[in-house]
């Protein structure tokens, strides 16, 4: 992708260039000296954007990766912590709940 938007960049600016020299009617040395120098820095700068565009599209892949895969991760915590709040300490804790919530007799009866 960056080598891909380098040479559309410098070529674009080569063609732009060289249609500007004909139309202006300059000489054909001076038009492809100034063509080829302009191929060139478009070139480098298409090779910084391409880059950049590259390094945004991978955070922005990453970055969804981790919020997909985080909400997987999550749902299977909570359903390994229900499976082992299940099968460890449910009843004992079902009981806990039962024996505290059970009526207290009345101390003057």
């Amino acid at each position: 992708m960056v080598r891909l938007c380098g040479a559309a960049l410098g070529l674009f600016a080569f063609a732009i260039t060289i249609l500007q020299g004909l139309l202006v009617n300059n000489p054909v040395e001076t038009t492809l000296v100034r063509a080829v120098k302009a191929m060139f820095g478009f070139c480098v700068l298409g090779l910084c954007l391409g880059w950049v565009a590259h390094r945004v599209l991978d955070e922005h892949a990453l970055r969804r990766s981790n919020e997909l895969f985080k909400v997987i991760d999550e749902e299977e915590g909570a359903a390994g912590d229900a499976k082992t709040d299940g099968s460890t300490g449910g009843a004992s804790a079902a009981g806990k709940q039962a024996g505290s919530a059970a009526p207290q007799p009345a101390a003057g009866t």
